[in-house]
């Protein structure tokens, strides 16, 4: 596999045009994976012919994705007693998973007003390599410059190196933004980075003392109209 095909999407500019990098994280930031994996459950379901009052279940197992593949699928073998091995049910998860993206008009507007701003844009996300598929489904790969997945470098935030990598891609200085709604990987990892940082509250309420981000949105409008300094009773 080619650098490109990992993202890198480096060219040649004037670095004084450059305003910063914004970086942004992947699930439940520029794509909703709560969403995606519902979808996702609600097919396994009517795939196992099981009850579809189990997706409470699925959803409280996967703990909104934090929960390690291997062992959510060791938990739903241990269930339903399925007869695939895990390493298989968790192939077939990665292969499946993706499809069910779709672009959101809304957040791809976004990112190109924010490289219409002379914002270099990357997304730099912990996961297998298969979240680049995810990416391509949302639409992103066109409206971003660059992509870092922990699966393909070896690297995973709070690391300081893959965010180092991902702005290098994208052809700016690590100056700029995190964006992301995981308070110990995007938040703090950003603020060690030396980056301003976004996080994505998702009706939640920030409750950590030792860091804290520089603004909390609602969503990825939100933010990058934060970004743009753009206020809403501006928009039109």
């Amino acid at each position: 596999m080619s650098e490109d095909d990992l993202g890198d999407r480096t060219h040649v500019q004037d670095d004084s045009a450059v305003a910063g990098v914004v970086l942004v994280d992947l699930d439940n930031t520029l794509i909703d994976r709560e969403r995606a994996f519902r979808q996702w459950a609600r097919q396994f379901l009517v795939a196992r012919r099981l009850d579809p009052a189990e997706l409470s279940w699925l959803l409280f197992v996967d703990a909104d994705g934090k929960a390690a593949r291997p062992a959510f699928f060791g938990a739903l073998k241990a269930r339903y007693g399925l007869p695939e091995t895990e390493a298989s049910l968790v192939a077939a998860y990665q292969e499946e998973a993706p499809g069910f993206y779709r672009p959101e008009p809304a957040i791809l507007a976004g990112l190109q007003a924010l490289r219409a701003a002379h914002w270099k844009t990357a997304v730099v996300t912990n996961g297998p390599v298969t979240q680049e598929q995810k990416i391509r489904s949302a639409g992103l790969d066109g409206v971003l410059d660059a992509w870092c997945i922990s699966g393909v470098e070896g690297v995973a935030k709070p690391q300081r190196s893959i965010f180092e990598e991902a702005a290098r891609r994208a052809g700016a200085p690590l100056q700029g933004w995190m964006v992301g709604d995981t308070p110990e990987i995007d938040i703090q990892g950003g603020v060690d980075a030396g980056l301003r940082t976004i996080w994505m509250a998702r009706g939640r309420t920030w409750d950590v003392t030792q860091y804290a981000p520089d603004f909390c949105a609602n969503d990825v409008v939100e933010a990058t109209n934060h970004i743009l300094g753009v206020t809403p009773s501006t928009l039109g």
